[in-house]
């Protein structure tokens, strides 16, 4: 019988340290924001070319693909299944929450003739922290200028955005085997920090 027993014992505290989030030292975690940084770097590319008419159907479709896969799946709060969401300055001054693939997928479809989405600073990530519930979190800001213009180019309506993404790097045991760990980064909840119109005519 103790036998059993220290076996289950082996048994249950080997698998809590083979799914044990590990501690990381400050140096893989400038590693890791400077993926996040790429990463960040890569969602603006897909959101340019998204809104990019000139472009295929099949071409701004992939982007919307890979857009969304930079983004974690859909979590429980309170009891309820969410998704990631991306906050949107409206026309009117208003601000909404769109889930991640409606967003991308309105992006394609806005009435204006015209849409250019362009970045006017560089991104800035900051040092990730261990958080309550054992991953490790930052935060990206982003700096988006949007402009939807008509057939002959003029400015309907633009503005400016500040714009933070939520970061959250969980624990994978790649190389569980040899006692090594490593994180994946998966980007949550986009919101806007401050938004500032660009006068059309």
């Amino acid at each position: 019988m103790m036998k059993y027993i220290y076996i289950f014992l082996l048994l249950f505290f080997g698998i809590g340290r083979l799914h044990a989030q590990p501690e990381m030292d400050q140096k893989r975690l400038a590693e890791f924001q400077k993926l996040t940084q790429q990463r960040v770097n890569d969602l603006q590319l897909y959101i340019s070319l998204i809104a990019d008419k000139s472009l295929s159907i099949e071409q701004r479709e992939q982007a919307v693909e890979l857009a969304v896969s930079l983004f974690e799946k859909d979590y429980m709060v309170n009891g309820k299944r969410r998704t990631p969401y991306v906050q949107v300055s409206r026309r009117n001054g208003t601000i909404s929450s769109v889930p991640v693939r409606i967003y991308f997928k309105n992006l394609m479809n806005v009435k204006f003739d015209k849409v250019e989405i362009t970045y006017y600073d560089a991104a800035v990530v900051s040092e990730f922290e261990k958080g309550t519930d054992g991953n490790y979190h930052a935060t990206a800001t982003y700096y988006q200028q949007f402009k939807g213009m008509d057939k002959k180019g003029n400015l309907l309506y633009g503005s400016r955005d500040r714009k933070d993404i939520r970061v959250t790097a969980q624990s994978a045991a790649v190389y569980a085997q040899a006692g090594k760990e490593d994180l994946k980064i998966f980007f949550g909840d986009i919101t806007v920090r401050d938004t500032v119109p660009i006068p059309g005519f």
